[in-house]
């Protein structure tokens, strides 16, 4: 727990420490911080809270009374050098653009550096509060901790003193584990307001109308950090027998609660555009019994020095705090162009070397899936063995697999052919990928359904007449991955 960490901390005279947390979670942060120094062992501990707007004021008190002059970082220094109390913690929010970037003042920086030397003696300490840290000239001064997205064990808590302060008239919904899962992934600040809309919008509310109202707050979260929640799709994947053992055997592990075993770091899916990689890392999700979160990069991608960095870990933050869940990123060769950084002021390279090190060093449940089309352009650094668990190679579907995909596709539109004809249409799709015979079947349906009839096997010959495998007219780059995947990857059939 981060407060008896803090706690360790603080009585060791540690004078400067750094706090990362999301804005909406800054009220709950100071609120718990307050009331547990107050009661810390060695002696009650006084808190302090300052921002650039409101200036220094002690918390935990009726009102928040502003100490006077004390709005510019400059002068809140000097009043914390000559203040004379005797414990205090003393929580700086946003306080860093004043020390690095464009808003960087030396004398604050100067300042701040002399006194935490001097702090050093006595027992008063300074938080940092912010969303994410970049202090090089204060290494070795400063020590970080995070004050991450709540436990379920908080969540539960939390929702149950919500729920005991409803009018005694009001139907209370049960707090149980669909609506604790609901909430993961949210800060205390987002469960309270989503939980307070729910309310006004049915008054008569129930748990499970509660929890879906809480996943669609959480969905408008995800969005707009560039991630989706992928839904499981209609059609199941047919063939890649290989893919799928090896998958059902790491299942469990997934899942597991036991965190002595072993936890599945990923798969990285290589083949050519339309042979089934999209549709593959959507199912997976389904093979292993859990969602699938899809990660576009490039939307994460802004214009201020830093933020790129910053979004990329929030979103890396939310799918550890829902997990055990997939999180999936299409065409990762482009999401993590290095060859974009003497473009971009190094920002790709920044963005490569965060993710590479939260796969490093991650320790919860969060499976990587990586799909990818051109495989010189994938950044030497993935395939690095150990990264992913394995790199499995999807080439154009075998005879037995086209069987597969075309059986799937003909059942979901109710074709009915004989064997014969099925087996004929396995031979005349021989350079077809999954994704051109789903085309050739649902053109067929489209073809009839222009003609107010059912669709035969005469609507899939005519199709199958005006087409043309892209592996006909690319033959060069599909040799290329192949010759690629023969050394460096396993076959997923």
């Amino acid at each position: 727990m981060i407060f008896s960490e803090l706690e360790y901390f603080v009585t060791a005279s540690f004078s400067l420490l750094g706090v990362t947390c999301a804005p909406s979670a800054v009220t709950s942060f100071m609120r718990e911080l307050t009331a547990y120094a107050a009661n810390y062992p060695s002696g009650g501990y006084k808190v302090f809270f300052w921002t650039y707007d409101k200036g220094l004021g002690q918390c935990g008190t009726q009102e928040f009374e502003q100490l006077p002059n004390t709005n510019d970082p400059l002068n809140v220094l000097e009043n914390l050098e000559d203040n004379p109390e005797d414990k205090a913690l003393y929580v700086l929010y946003d306080f860093q653009q004043f020390l690095t970037g464009q808003k960087a003042d030396p004398l604050v920086i100067s300042r701040l550096f002399n006194l935490v030397h001097k702090l050093k003696t006595t027992n008063q300490t300074i938080i940092l509060l912010e969303e994410d840290f970049s202090l090089p000239q204060f290494e070795g001064l400063i020590h970080i901790l995070e004050y991450g997205l709540p436990s379920q064990t908080v969540i539960k808590s939390f929702l149950k003193q919500l729920v005991n302060r409803l009018p005694d008239k009001t139907t209370k919904p049960h707090v149980g584990d669909k609506l604790i899962r609901s909430c993961q992934g949210l800060t205390i600040a987002e469960i309270n307001d989503a939980v307070r809309f729910s309310l006004k919008k049915y008054p008569e509310i129930t748990s499970d109308i509660l929890a879906k109202q809480i996943n669609e707050f959480k969905l408008a979260k995800l969005k707009r950090l560039g991630v989706e929640l992928s839904h499981e799709p209609d059609v199941k994947v047919g063939g890649l027998k290989t893919l799928k053992t090896w998958l059902a055997r790491r299942s469990k592990l997934l899942t597991s609660t036991n965190y002595k075993l072993p936890q599945p770091k990923g798969v990285m899916l290589v083949g050519v555009p339309g042979c089934g990689k999209s549709l593959v890392a959507k199912n997976i999700g389904a093979e292993l019994g859990v969602p699938v979160m899809h990660l576009d990069v490039r939307g994460l991608y802004d214009s201020l020095l830093g933020q790129t960095e910053k979004n990329l870990k929030r979103v890396l933050k939310t799918a550890e705090s829902i997990a055990p869940i997939c999180l999936w990123i299409d065409e990762i060769e482009k999401a993590f162009d290095n060859g974009n950084s003497q473009h971009d002021g190094g920002v790709s390279k920044g963005v490569l070397g965060t993710f590479l090190n939260w796969m490093q060093e991650k320790n919860q449940p969060v499976f990587v899936i990586a799909t990818a089309n051109k495989v010189n352009n994938l950044p030497p650094e993935f395939l690095r063995k150990g990264r992913f668990d394995e790199i499995f190679f999807i080439d154009l579907p075998t005879a037995e697999e086209r069987l597969d995909i075309l059986a799937i596709h003909i059942k979901k539109f109710k074709i009915l052919l004989t064997d014969e004809q099925l087996k004929q249409l396995v031979h005349q799709t021989s350079d077809f990928s999954g994704a051109e015979i789903a085309y050739l079947v649902t053109e067929a349906v489209t073809l009839a359904f222009s003609g107010d009839r059912r669709a035969t096997f005469d609507d899939l010959e005519t199709v199958l007449g005006e087409m043309t495998p892209q592996a006909d007219l690319d033959y060069e780059n599909l040799e290329l991955i192949r010759s690629w995947a023969r050394k460096l990857a396993r076959r997923a059939s």
